[in-house]
């Protein structure tokens, strides 16, 4: 009974460890998508996060936490200026994301470290991105994230003159983010286009693309994205040499990079602020704005020793933990020996509980599978011999009744053309054409029997052959088709019939009773719908005093049995009609 409650609560520890170990990773992959705005605006913060994040990381020996860590740590001291520790940061995480395979990664990481080499080793960089692009499109990058990388070739391109290359990649980066509807990234690559006109003197078309940008920017939730576009048009009033108009701009600038702690941009202000009262001959301002640059700078100084004095108290306390952790390792060890053979029993007999829970399911999906079958088979042979009755029907109508009515309406062609005496001929007329009318009536219904199923395309060559009828034998009538077909639905038998009966029925009421000389056809179907409109310009009629007689209540009784919604409008400009069938 002990070893029983030793081997459930061992059971109880072990699952215990396996979800703190993987909130522990979860703790750290989280920490690890931290956002480039937050890391910007507080680098000393970020810069011990992430070195704990790292500590985490390797303590648990999770290798893409490591190497994710390692590329934030690169991030954090490019933008403080530690560029040597950076590249040493991406060359760890490189060496780890190929390991690990990890591609997308691997590509960023390539095209971020040649993006920070632009100033120390431009060729390098070129060589760095090129890989990253190539690394990228052999291993299918998403989109969404070779656009950066797109971007940050364009300006390595601007860099080294190229700016034909420039442009083109700043537009490839730019058409992906609209493609993919990319609000936050669209004004990024805005921005570098804007920066690059500038910079050659085209300043209509800078800020065609800049206040493009700051459209985008004004609807960010976070002021990040608006100074960084308020400092670009500092830059632009700067380079056109409107030295108060920028002086004003740049301590717009300063105020509002201090109320976020923005500390990159804060300094930056403030030496372009100094550099312009200097030439503007201000050196009293100039002078105390670079005081201000100078003890703001020698403050984020100070905070680097401060961080690397915490650093190496986290390493020593560290340490500490780790030689607890040594030996409570040993003193557990010699007790996991003996409750390994427990696990290994448990293991076992929750393999043979899952295999035969498996072999249960399988034969249920069986046994379902085979009823659905027999099911299957059951409505097919229904169906064929549906069908068959209703080919035999259809031959027995077209050889039995069909051959009667052709008769019938020789037999009477015979009589007029032998008795062309005028009101013989006049009384027999309507016979005769009564006689074909049913005939073609006949020959509708054989063709809609016939088609077990068919679709809207058949329907409309039925239609155009009906509407070619009426328009040679009515000169007065011109009836227009328009077929708009998306989606080939099918139909069945008695769709098809119901549906050509509803036009047949709209035409001859039309040609008795609307006077219109022109009349459309429309068939209009996409993915989940198809509408038949009939359209006349006709002297319309009044909807709530019209009689059934008119054949409109067949029509509305002949859309719904079809599964469709009828409706009609009339006014004195001429009626409307219309079927809407929905599709799942």
């Amino acid at each position: 009974m002990n070893s029983i409650k030793r081997y459930s609560l061992f059971i109880v520890f072990l699952i215990s460890n396996i979800l703190n170990s993987q909130t522990n990773l979860n703790e750290i992959d989280s920490i690890n998508s931290i956002s480039y705005q937050d890391i910007v605006s507080n680098l000393q913060k970020y810069h011990i996060i992430f070195n704990d994040n790292l500590r985490k990381a390797r303590e648990s020996g999770y290798q893409k936490g490591i190497a994710k860590s390692l590329s934030n740590l690169a991030l954090v001291h490019y933008l403080k200026g530690d560029y040597d520790e950076s590249i040493q940061y991406h060359l760890e995480a490189i060496d780890l994301f190929q390991k690990l395979q990890m591609f997308f990664e691997l590509s960023e990481e390539y095209a971020e470290m040649g993006y920070q080499l632009k100033r120390q080793n431009l060729n390098r960089a070129i060589e760095l991105m090129q890989k990253a692009i190539s690394i990228a499109e052999e291993n299918n990058l998403p989109s969404f994230r070779i656009s950066k990388i797109y971007d940050n070739y364009g300006v390595l391109k601007e860099m080294n003159e190229e700016f034909d290359s420039a442009f083109y990649f700043y537009n490839k980066a730019m058409k992906i983010k609209e493609e993919l509807n990319d609000s936050i990234g669209i004004p990024y690559s805005l921005n570098k286009i804007a920066v690059l006109y500038a910079n050659l003197g085209q300043f209509d078309k800078a800020y065609k693309y800049l206040n493009k940008s700051d459209l985008y920017r004004a609807k960010e939730q976070g002021d990040f994205g608006r100074i960084e576009n308020l400092s670009l048009h500092a830059d632009f009033l700067s380079l056109q040499n409107k030295i108060d108009e920028a002086i004003k701009k740049y301590e717009e600038v300063f105020q509002s990079a201090k109320k976020i702690n923005y500390t990159y941009l804060v300094l930056y202000s403030l030496q372009n602020l100094s550099e312009l009262f200097r030439k503007k001959g201000d050196f009293e301002n100039a002078l105390k704005n670079y005081q201000l640059y100078y003890s703001l700078k020698d403050s984020v100084d100070n905070v680097d020793v401060k961080t690397r004095i915490a650093q190496l108290e986290i390493a020593y306390e560290t340490e500490q933990k780790n030689k607890l952790i040594a030996e409570s390792q040993y003193e557990l060890r010699s007790k996991e020996q003996q409750l390994f053979f427990a696990i290994v029993t448990v293991i076992l007999l929750l393999m043979i509980f899952i295999g035969f829970y498996k072999f249960l399911q399988l034969k249920k999906k069986r046994d379902i599978a085979e009823i659905e079958y027999k099911s299957k088979l059951r409505a097919a042979m229904l169906e064929k011999k549906i069908s068959d009755e209703k080919l035999k029907l259809s031959r027995e109508l077209h050889d039995n009744i069909g051959s009667q009515l052709t008769f019938i309406i020789s037999s009477l062609e015979n009589i007029i053309y032998k008795i062309p005496e005028a009101n013989f001929s006049k009384a027999l007329n309507p016979i005769k054409e009564f006689s074909r009318s049913a005939l073609d009536d006949l020959r509708n219904t054989i063709w809609a029997m016939k088609h077990q199923e068919g679709s809207i395309e058949e329907l409309a060559l039925k239609v155009t052959e009906f509407v070619s009828k009426i328009n040679n034998s009515i000169t007065s009538l011109e009836i227009e088709t328009e077929f708009e077909i998306n989606e080939n639905h099918p139909l069945n038998s008695t769709q098809m019939l119901n549906l050509f009966r509803i036009i047949q029925e709209a035409v001859q009421n039309i040609i008795k009773h609307s006077g219109a000389d022109k009349v459309r056809i429309i068939f209009k179907s996409d993915k989940n719908r198809f509408s038949l409109r009939i359209k006349d310009n006709g002297c319309g009629f009044d909807i709530n005093l019209i009689s059934n007689g008119n054949g409109l209540y067949n029509m509305k009784l002949r859309c719904e049995e079809s599964g469709g919604k009828f409706s009609i409008e009339s006014s004195s400009n001429g009626t409307e009609i219309l079927c809407d069938l929905q599709f799942v």
